[in-house]
């Protein structure tokens, strides 16, 4: 995203100066918080911009009489870190994709927090013809997470319910109910310096994981599969594994040379549209998704994007794609008309920083 939020800058003349750091903490980095109030301090900026909501700006910008406001776009959810008071500073100005976690947050007392999908670049190679490479791809983590090792000195028990509770997330086609699941009760059986947001964001990434494997097992049964992703997965004996691939060169020419694209969202991830899926459409691939509900508030299902429900639509629409050359092509080209409607970068930095 930071690429062509930059270039958006420049489009619409706005005067900036990027600096680039990475917390070694979310949560608190005091280097990260003096290097920041140092900046505006010398500075004469009427706005600090991140990607993704940084306590550690909040408090730096906090901590000087300057009237400065905050914008912050994320892409991910939950945030990363576990101090929020900064969401209800009045310069604060925080930008989620999911509305499902948006009204979580205004639902526990916070303010200046406001729902906004994410954004896309259309790329050239989108009007290319393709190549086909792989009958279905898949670009992102696998998400192999440190489950086992947190839950094998648990009690039988304990396992055994949060095993279940992470079986039946799998089986769920949209929302989260870990959330509601972990209370104050489970945390003291646990008996461990653990938030509740820490085993959320724990237990999310595993059911992911899990949904993720099933969904490539059943296709790499059947269909030519490859998995892009810096895990590799011993238990997918039919699919390629690619590795890791640069996002900004590599991604758009595995999105256009798969007749499927896979997306598997982040079970965190309620009801938002991940910034996947659209980059997918941006680079004239086919994506077949799990469901989202706000993919339909802006996609018409089967003619602009493609979603599957469980596994069974998952194995019926993939045969079917994987045939049709034309159809695929159809609903690419209905896709990127919404992209270009809906979608652009333009659009949502000039929503954001039209907000006073």
């Amino acid at each position: 995203m930071q690429p062509e939020v930059e270039e958006t800058f420049k489009e619409l003349n706005y005067d900036y100066e990027a600096f680039y750091l990475v917390p070694k903490d979310w949560n608190e980095d005091e280097r990260l918080f003096e290097i920041t109030r140092e900046k505006l301090l010398k500075g004469n900026f009427s706005h600090v911009f991140s990607i993704n909501y940084s306590s550690i700006i909040a408090e730096a910008i906090k901590s000087l009489n300057k009237d400065i406001l905050y914008i912050n776009w994320n892409h991910s959810v939950p945030f990363e870190t576990r101090n929020l008071e900064g969401l209800n500073y009045d310069f604060n100005r925080s930008f989620i994709f999911d509305r499902a976690y948006t009204n979580r947050l205004l639902e526990a007392g916070y303010k200046n927090v406001y729902h906004l999908p994410l954004a896309t670049k259309i790329r050239d190679i989108a009007f290319k013809n393709p190549a086909y490479t792989y009958d279905v791809s898949f670009v992102g983590s696998m998400y192999v997470s440190e489950y086992k090792d947190f839950s094998r000195p648990l009690s039988q028990n304990l396992r055994g319910y949060l095993d279940g509770l992470v079986e039946f997330q799998c089986q769920l086609n949209g929302g989260n109910i870990f959330n509601d699941c972990i209370n104050n009760e489970l945390l003291e059986k646990i008996n461990g310096e653990i938030s509740k947001e820490q085993i959320y964001y724990l237990l999310s990434r595993e059911a992911t994981k899990r949904q993720r494997l099933l969904a490539l097992m059943l296709l790499e049964s059947r269909f030519k599969t490859a998995l892009f992703s810096k895990d590799e997965m011993q238990e997918l004996k039919n699919t390629y594994m690619g590795g890791y691939i640069d996002y900004s060169t590599k991604m758009p020419e595995i999105f256009r040379n798969s007749k499927i694209n896979l997306n598997v969202s982040l079970s965190c991830i309620e009801t938002g549209i991940p910034l996947r899926v659209l980059d997918i459409i941006a680079c004239g691939g086919l994506v077949l998704s799990n469901f989202q509900p706000e993919i339909y508030e802006y996609f018409r299902p089967d003619e602009d994007i493609i979603c599957f429900n469980n596994s069974e639509e998952l194995l019926a629409k993939a045969s079917f794609l994987i045939k049709e050359d034309s159809f695929r092509e159809k609903v690419i080209e209905n896709g990127l008309e919404i992209i270009k409607k809906a979608f652009s970068y333009k659009d949502r930095v000039e929503a954001m920083f039209g907000m006073k």
